[in-house]
């Protein structure tokens, strides 16, 4: 995209950190941004591990100030990340609810990039990861990096665009949050809708239905056997045809 050449907002990078989330301060003007190609203790949603080759995928925290919607944001941060890695490669790219962007490639969606949003004191810290530059064997199976997926461009270079293009259209997203035509834009780019899904949920809780659509938060309306259902938190896993026929007899499942 045509980046607007007066929005410039200030970029940490660093050679190496633990953590892009440590730098991040909710004092520093909105869109400050704190970034690198080596991170060795990143994290994800729900405390999980976020492990990368050095040099090979970017890690980022970009400080946001909503005035409104902010339940929103991982949604609208992975739909800007989708509208940024779109023109980089040559498969379909798409939003997994609820923090998660795919790139399909021989009908299998795979993992390119994940985002983590944090309160702190009354901002929010939009954490993101996206997979640049990996081959197959630095990845798990179900993840995929904009190389594979048809990227040109050495790590660095990609990452400069991805942060350049993703802060773009998120900030042209914040002004929308928590209004209609967000989610709007969001369901058309949800790779979720439509399939059979398992949402597993804090409390070794599991929900099965077909997810239908987005309510006024964000949250993902699943339709199951006992009626519809809103799920706001937890993991969604895509269901494969096979797997869902199986989790309605009470079989195995395979995700």
């Amino acid at each position: 995209m045509a980046t607007d050449r007066r929005f410039e907002p200030t970029t940490h990078m660093y050679a190496q950190t633990p953590s892009t989330f440590q730098h991040a301060d909710p004092a520093a003007a909105e869109w400050t941004t704190w970034a690198t190609l080596n991170q060795t203790a990143g994290r994800g949603r729900r405390d999980r591990t976020w492990q990368s080759t050095p040099g090979e995928s970017l890690a980022a925290c970009v400080l946001v100030k909503p005035e409104q919607g902010m339940t929103w944001l991982p949604l609208a941060a992975g739909l800007a990340l989708v509208r940024a890695l779109r023109p980089l490669v040559a498969h379909p790219v798409g939003v997994k609810w609820p923090n998660d962007v795919q790139i399909e490639i021989d009908g299998e969606a795979r993992k390119v990039a994940g985002i983590l949003c944090e309160m702190r004191d009354g901002a929010v810290v939009v954490g993101f990861g996206v997979n640049l530059v990996q081959q197959a064997d630095a990845l798990l199976p179900t993840a995929v990096s904009l190389r594979q997926a048809g990227a040109e461009g050495e790590a660095t270079a990609l990452a400069e665009r991805v942060l350049d293009d993703m802060r773009a259209h998120l900030r042209e997203l914040a002004g929308q949050l928590g209004t209609p035509a967000l989610r709007e834009q969001i369901e058309a780019e949800c790779l979720t809708l439509g399939l059979d899904v398992r949402a597993e949920l804090p409390g070794d809780r599991m929900i099965r239905g077909r997810a239908v659509r987005l309510d006024d938060d964000g949250g993902l309306v699943i339709d199951t056997d006992a009626g519809e259902t809103t799920v706001v938190a937890g993991d969604v896993v895509h269901l494969r045809p096979e797997a869902w026929q199986s989790a309605r007899t009470g079989g195995e499942q395979a995700d």
